[in-house]
């Protein structure tokens, strides 16, 4: 599976199951196809952990950079996802998270330019293999 039907895949299914009819309005609707930067973009981090690293120690992180994230635009659109089983594909990540970012081109350069969240990089390097680690910035399709 490649990583762009990995993130077609993932966004489709969060999209139907977390607002199904939110989804469906907006693929109809002609102002959210107007304008990208008038929809709603989504970031999907799918994770690998260090080795001897358990979702735990994810939470620990998570925990600690998730309101410096929210200052910034990023928030988190439902609890962190352990991955149970993979359904198809050569991948076998640990973690998937699902967040909505109020500004693509912004957002995360306030995030990484952050004091705050650069004290904890140390912390997410021994959590997370980020080598290994899948993360995309997605809007809606519009179809």
């Amino acid at each position: 599976m490649t990583r762009r039907s990995i993130a077609t895949f993932l966004f489709l299914c969060i999209a139907s199951v977390l607002n199904p009819s939110a989804y469906a309005a907006s693929a109809d609707s002609v102002s959210a196809k107007a304008s990208a930067s008038q929809q709603k973009a989504y970031f999907i981090d799918i994770l690998y952990l260090q080795d001897g690293k358990t979702p735990v120690d994810a939470k620990f992180y998570f925990d600690k950079i998730e309101p410096i994230a929210a200052k910034h635009g990023l928030k988190r659109v439902a609890p962190g996802f352990v991955v149970t089983k993979v359904m198809a594909g050569d991948v076998q990540p640990h973690l998937v998270n699902v967040w909505t970012v109020s500004d693509p081109t912004q957002t995360f350069d306030g995030i990484f330019n952050d004091p705050d969240y650069l004290e904890n990089i140390p912390t997410r390097s021994a959590t997370f293999d980020m080598k290994r680690s899948y993360m995309f910035m997605m809007a809606p399709a519009g179809y």
